[in-house]
Order: C-alpha cells, then structure tokens, then sequence
C-alpha cells in the first residue's frame, strides 16, 4: 500500500524590477488590514496544496496561474502566480 504524498510547498516569491521595487508587495501593504488578512489567507493554501481547483485558483496557460481571494468588500482580488 503506498503512503499518500507529502504537500510539496511551491515558492512564493514576489516580482521584483530592475529598480529592485516589488509592485505586488507594495500594492498588499497599501489595502486595508482585513483584505490583506483574506488574500494573506488564500495564497499559502495555493502555495502548499498547488494545484487547486476554482474557485480559489484556475490556471491561466503558459506557466501562469491565477489565485482569486473573495474580499469582505464585496469584490475580488486576483493575484498571478507563475509555476
């Protein structure tokens, strides 16, 4: 009987420009501290249980994924995931 795989944790590294600025870390400090405390909640499930189905994650194509965090505003944020 074979055991069940362990989770393998993918990378969670955030795009970072030549200038060295990470425009998706600053745009997560400058939200409200409830939105940040929802999407701060959906992207380690996405990092560990990868792949995950909708409604929390749907891959794009190409190397691309797509992580959706519904908000306690009423609206959705979506963050890029590259695998």
């Amino acid at each position: 009987m074979e055991e069940p795989a362990k989770p393998q944790k993918i990378p969670l590294v955030f795009f970072r420009t030549l200038a060295g600025r990470e425009p998706v870390r600053d745009w997560l400090k400058g939200l409200k501290e409830a939105v940040r405390q929802s999407i701060g909640m959906d992207l380690p499930r996405a990092q560990w249980r990868w792949p995950v189905c909708m409604p929390l994650c749907r891959p794009i194509g190409k190397g691309l994924g797509k992580a959706r965090t519904d908000l306690p505003t009423q609206r959705a944020a979506r963050v890029l995931i590259c695998l």
